[in-house]
């Protein structure tokens, strides 16, 4: 377990397994530019990302062309480009603050 750690403390940070979370896979998909100093995180963040915890139906759902769609746990909703960060160095684990 390889966690992306954040300096600030927080009551509702938690560690949470990246591959959990749904997130803005833009700027890997095309390849953008990390901006904003996220390019330079190495091994700590100024602040943990934020993510919003929601309820797993019980009823199996079909996504696009009738495939079954996996529901996620968390949604990243700031820090995608963090996330994207510690993915590119191989982080499995990240700081974040979870909103119920």
């Amino acid at each position: 377990m390889k966690v992306l750690k954040a300096k600030i403390l927080h009551p509702r940070k938690q560690i949470l397994k990246i591959n959990d979370l749904t997130y803005n896979k833009h700027y890997t998909k095309y390849d953008v530019k990390l901006n904003q100093g996220v390019d330079k995180i190495k091994d700590i963040m100024d602040i943990p990302v934020e993510v919003f915890k929601h309820k797993i139906s019980e009823t199996p759902r079909k996504g696009v062309g009738d495939k079954p769609y996996t529901e996620k746990l968390y949604s990243v909703h700031k820090g995608s480009q963090r996330v994207t960060r510690a993915v590119q160095l191989g982080y499995t684990h990240i700081e974040a603050i979870v909103y119920e």
